[in-house]
């Protein structure tokens, strides 16, 4: 077996934040920052190169109905030319996508243009207000609550690449400012149920989904205010939080499209449309409180046990076989334990775009007999493989964003320079590029094409049942 090495002192010293890498490399003495972890997995796992090609060939092809769902579903699952009239029926031929995709929210949400402006606009004003408390900085101190014990940075620095701002509000601009489309939505998801829960002759969504719905928009909102303050702090109680409620966000769309499944299913048996929809309804409430509730207690179990507190035990480094976590877990009895991670753990999880999209597929086919809104599909879809695909490069994932370490050593270089605007550049471009910012962003677009596209479906199948 290979021993991998340390980084030599000369090479932590040419780096911003050298005090912070030598300690951090103490705790991870076999896998410096920046380095692609890929080979280290490989050479742990043993996996030989055929078989390494053949996880690589079936994670390409399994992308390609994700990125044609059209083609695919056609083609490959058989779906009839009657399955995508949604657009045809509620689209204008010459629209651009952007308007398409604005109409298609007023659409199956219910809500008027001016209303998901006036959403937009709160969110905006939300982070504009962060921005602005943040430039004001060194006018306007602002401490964060002693308690809260923003000077850990041990995890999040195992987790995260981009270039910290220690001495700003906003200590990492890009993942804290990409949590604005998660605000967005969550706006937008509880005002669409408030207004359909106060009229009584909508047809559009099934009435016992309102109440799931909302909750949905309740920890989409817990997700933008953790995750802000997780990645614009570091508190070490909004992490907890964080993965608590993104969990229940990301899988909240898979519980409500079986549901709605369900809800086909006893429509079609018992021919009462009632019946079906207090069922359905009741089966979507108990899988989304189940999950809150569950994953919770774990997520809080984990903050009582200080899992966080002093490395991320799942990043990828410290679950290789030869990490100081992996060696010493055995004899805490505090820590959870984790098993060293193998090359094909990391494909499946590269694959979730993929199989998130079975239980939709499955259902199309066999219950909805419509994909609903086609535009919706591609949208959720590309944003999902472009956001999930990139951030499989963060620090505690595969790592290896060596252009995120260029941007470090520019800003650590014009901090104290005249050329402000050159500072500037490279703390906005260390943002863009950074890989949790762009998980936001795209993730946010999914989640928003995603709710849309479950509605756009459940329209169709009230207008056949109803």
């Amino acid at each position: 077996t290979t021993i991998l090495r340390p980084t030599t002192r000369r090479r932590r010293a040419r780096e911003p934040n050298s005090e912070h890498r030598q300690t951090t490399m103490k705790q991870n003495p076999l896998a410096p920052y920046w380095r692609c972890l890929y080979k280290d997995v490989v050479v742990q796992d043993g996996t030989s190169i055929s078989l390494q090609w053949l996880y690589f060939l079936t994670y390409l092809v399994a992308h390609l109905p994700v990125l044609f769902p059209a083609t695919a579903g056609i083609h490959l699952f058989g779906f009839h030319e009657s399955f995508f009239t949604f657009d045809q029926d509620y689209l204008p031929q010459d629209g651009s996508m952007l308007s398409n995709f604005i109409r298609l929210i007023s659409i199956t949400t219910g809500l008027s243009y001016l209303s998901i402006f006036g959403c937009a606009s709160i969110a905006i004003a939300s982070y504009a207000t962060l921005i602005w408390t943040d430039v004001t900085t060194a006018l306007r101190p602002f401490p964060w609550p002693k308690s809260w014990e923003t000077d850990n940075n041990a995890c999040y620095d195992d987790m995260f690449c981009e270039p910290p701002r220690r001495d700003r509000v906003i200590r990492r601009l890009g993942n804290t400012l990409s949590n604005f489309f998660y605000l967005f939505l969550a706006l937008v998801v509880l005002l669409s149920t408030v207004m359909h829960g106060v009229s009584s002759d909508d047809v559009t969504i099934i009435s016992g989904f309102i109440v799931s719905d909302f909750i949905f928009g309740v920890m989409l909102l817990i997700l933008a205010v953790s995750s802000t303050i997780w990645h614009g702090c570091n508190a070490m109680w909004s992490h907890a939080v964080d993965l608590w409620s993104m969990e229940a966000t990301i899988i909240y769309l898979t519980f409500r499209i079986l549901s709605l499944g369900i809800f086909v299913f006893v429509s079609n048996e018992t021919g009462n449309t009632t019946i079906a929809s207090i069922i359905a309804s009741l089966a979507c409430l108990v899988m989304i409180t189940g999950q809150i509730y569950f994953d919770g207690r774990s997520c809080f179990t984990k903050l009582k046990l200080k899992f966080w507190e002093d490395m991320c035990p799942f990043a990828v480094r410290n679950r290789l076989a030869t990490s100081p976590y992996m060696t010493a877990k055995k004899d805490d009895e505090n820590t959870i334990p984790l098993k060293p991670i193998s090359l094909l753990e990391i494909y499946l999880f590269a694959m979730m775009p993929v199989y998130s999209n079975v239980p939709s597929w499955i259902l199309i086919k066999t219950a909805f007999h419509t994909m609903g809104s086609e535009c919706l599909v591609r949208v959720l879809n590309i944003s999902l493989v472009l956001g999930w695909s990139y951030r499989l490069f963060e620090r505690w994932g595969l790592d290896g964003c060596r252009h995120l370490l260029y941007c470090e050593e520019q800003i650590a270089k014009t901090k104290d320079s005249e050329n402000g605007g050159l500072h500037l550049f490279w703390t906005i471009a260390s943002a863009v590029l950074s890989p949790t910012a762009s998980l936001h962003f795209w993730t946010g677009i999914t989640l928003i094409a995603a709710y849309c596209h479950c509605r756009s479906i459940e329209m169709f199948v009230l207008s056949r049942h109803l």
